[in-house]
């Protein structure tokens, strides 16, 4: 017998040696609301299907929590790529990227996909969760899954376990499906109890519940000009070579990796100045250009540069942070729990930052506000700044777009700009790279760089982060005259060297260690860059610093 802490449940129990953490959940976890998905184990995420070998501690993840969630997207992926090994023997799938609550993914079955693939797909695939089709989860060496890739014409992924320095993968088998994952899958497809697929030329779209609702599909709702970039980003992929982890690993081998350096950053330079120029057309009639992107997107450097370039032009903009309009801190409105809500627009004045802009506009001398974030108040600068007749006011910060904050403007005097985090590049097939892990490391990194704060206290509040841009940006996203992917595909190789080893202070007994692993497992096929080729002037060193 094995003795089992059960942290979730606060119980104590045994179980017979070679138990699985299925059947202990379906004896000790009967009455919880929302079935059970995954569990950390003695601090390791871990399937369902894993044996208790040793006695230790388990914490339950059912599929309403962002763990449970993120393992029921990539069981709805294995899916898919399932169903189409059944239809289509020769026939693959490629992830390519998420449209804010659902999959968009290609398929290759050896002709144009047409309605009635789609349709037979998504019927097969009902068919595998209707037969509660087993995952078989399979410990094997890193040799042992390399040559299992090789021998399924599996190219790519063999050549990425080639850099993943660990003795052991877990690997996924379901019929004759050979696949791995960055993390567990739900143990048969029976858990699958709700999905969608839908053709969205020239791929598909994959739907899936969501953390708040894991019995239900969100509403699915068109965003062109978010899928406009991805594709746009793509693209450019494609035409540099530089589309997987693999194909960035092989430019470093070989030594080449400056150009793809040099090519991406000329590339966003090029792009600004094009959204410079497109500001320049909208006069007389523009007065404000706002400027939002969820953490991390690299919003500081954005406006910096843009500034450049309209001063490049002949403009002279003035430059406004929403931060400076904070409520002083006893007038800051407070969350349920008593915590002070940043987050949200109440905690903006918005009637002074209104009758700043508007006196500016009016040629008056302004004494613009500015916040010290050390006491909690608010002052005045003491110079004044006056606009010039028909000069924009570049405005940043989280609310930016919204347009309860800019209410005594019309819609044809504004430039909205949305920045995103859109990786260019993924880890294979099936394993694309989320917006949201860039961005936790380029965060932690600047944390840890400029704001004396360990990666603990990064990864604490980064739930609260996230929650705040699903209410504050991401609905505004679309209204947007352009969305500016500030991604850049060498970053994560850049980031790796400072990210790796703040991951790797997380101790076992911080909340937040399984999470640290997470990461630490996603950087680990990515060859490392030095700094040193990382230009000056590129947005990734508002997250590095600058050159020693």
């Amino acid at each position: 017998m094995v003795k089992i802490q059960d942290i979730t449940n606060h119980a104590a129990y045994e179980v017979e040696y070679g138990t699985t953490l299925l059947d202990i959940s379906k004896q000790y976890c009967a009455d919880s609301k929302t079935r059970i998905a995954l569990a950390l184990f003695n601090n390791q995420m871990v399937g369902l299907q894993t044996k208790v070998m040793t006695e230790g501690t388990v914490e339950w993840f059912s599929l309403a929590t962002i763990e449970g969630n993120n393992c029921m997207q990539r069981t709805v992926i294995l899916l898919l790529v399932r169903a189409v090994a059944d239809l289509y023997p020769t026939g693959k799938v490629y992830v390519k990227h998420a449209l804010r609550k659902a999959l968009y993914c290609e398929l290759s079955i050896g002709h144009t996909i047409t309605v009635e693939d789609v349709r037979s797909i998504k019927r097969r695939m009902q068919e595998l969760v209707e037969q509660n089709v087993d995952i078989r989860q399979v410990t094997v060496s890193a040799e042992t899954a390399k040559d299992m890739c090789l021998n399924r014409n599996m190219e790519r992924e063999a050549n990425l376990l080639s850099h993943v320095n660990i003795d052991h993968i877990m690997t996924y088998q379901c019929g004759q499906v050979f696949d791995y994952y960055m993390g567990p899958l739900l143990p048969d497809m029976g858990y699958v109890t709700i999905f969608n697929l839908r053709s969205y030329a020239p791929g598909v779209i994959l739907e899936y519940p969501k953390v708040d609702a894991p019995e239900e599909l969100p509403e699915y709702m068109e965003i062109p000009k978010l899928a406009r970039v991805f594709l746009e980003s793509e693209e450019w992929g494609r035409i540099v070579r530089c589309q997987y982890v693999s194909d960035l690993n092989k430019y470093i081998e070989e030594g080449s990796i400056q150009d793809i350096v040099d090519m991406a950053e000329a590339l966003q330079e090029k792009k600004l100045a094009q959204l410079a120029d497109f500001i320049v057309e909208q006069r007389p009639k523009i007065k404000v250009v706002l400027i939002a992107g969820p953490s991390s997107a690299g919003k500081t450097t954005f406006c910096k540069r843009l500034v450049t370039q309209l001063r490049v032009i002949g403009l002279r903009p003035v430059q406004v942070s929403l931060d400076d309009y904070f409520l002083n801190r006893e007038d800051t409105p407070r969350n349920k729990d008593g915590s002070y809500d940043f987050e949200s627009l109440r905690a903006i004045d918005v009637s002074l930052f209104n009758q700043q802009i508007d006196a500016l506009h009016q040629g008056h001398e302004v004494h613009l506000a500015h916040f010290d974030f050390v006491s909690g108040h608010r002052r005045f600068d003491e110079k004044v700044t006056v606009l010039e007749e028909g000069q924009p006011i570049v405005v940043e910060g989280l609310h930016a777009l919204n347009d309860s904050l800019t209410y005594m403007l019309p819609r044809y005097e504004k430039v909205k700009i949305s920045l995103g985090v859109l990786t260019q590049i993924r880890i294979n097939d099936h394993n694309r790279i989320s917006t949201s892990d860039t961005r936790i490391l380029r965060r932690m990194v600047r944390d840890h760089q400029f704001r004396d704060r360990g990666p603990d206290a990064t990864l604490e509040i980064w739930s609260d982060v996230r929650e705040g841009e699903e209410k504050n940006i991401y609905p505004y996203q679309e209204d947007a005259d352009t969305i500016f992917n500030t991604a850049l595909p060498y970053e994560i190789a850049a980031l790796k060297p400072y990210a790796e080893p703040l991951l790797k202070s997380i101790t076992p007994d911080s909340p937040y260690y399984h999470e640290a692993q997470r990461l630490l497992m996603f950087l680990w096929p990515f060859e490392v860059i030095d700094q040193s080729i990382v230009p000056a002037n590129s947005l990734l060193r508002e997250f590095l610093g600058q050159k020693s």
